[in-house]
């Protein structure tokens, strides 16, 4: 059986990665995916980006993560 995603827009993304009161740039979301920090966009069309938003918590808990470690 095929795993639901729920893909999600830039300003969603900026929102999950930054916080909903506070979200970052999207251009601070693109040079996060540039420098390998953020994970790419799904292209669902010539102009439409989306973002597995399971992808992105993913990446904030390993970020989290290593944080504690050091």
């Amino acid at each position: 059986m095929l795993k639901q995603r729920k893909l999600i827009d830039e300003h969603a993304a900026c929102q999950v990665l930054g916080g909903v009161a506070t979200p970052i740039h999207r251009s601070t979301l693109w040079r996060g995916i540039r420098a390998g920090r953020y994970p790419a966009p799904i292209k669902v069309g010539p102009a439409t980006n989306r973002w597995d938003e399971a992808e992105l918590i993913a990446c904030i808990e390993h970020a989290a993560s290593g944080r504690e470690a050091a």
